[in-house]
């Protein structure tokens, strides 16, 4: 759970036909905008909640 996916990064599943294309103008734009947001780390309220889910999930 701590490794960080980027969205520039993300592979789409298997099977799934592949996303429509994004604008490179326009994905340089959002990685500009979006970049100190990325670099944030995850508030612990935020994965104490992330956890309590994947533990009701697992039926823990």
């Amino acid at each position: 759970m701590s490794e960080k996916i980027r969205p520039d990064q993300a592979t789409p599943a298997s099977g799934d036909p592949p996303a429509e294309q994004v604008p490179d103008w326009l994905g340089n734009r959002l990685r500009r905008m979006f970049s100190d947001v990325m670099e944030e780390p995850v508030p612990d309220e935020f994965k104490a909640l992330l956890k309590q889910l994947e533990d009701k999930e697992r039926g823990s």
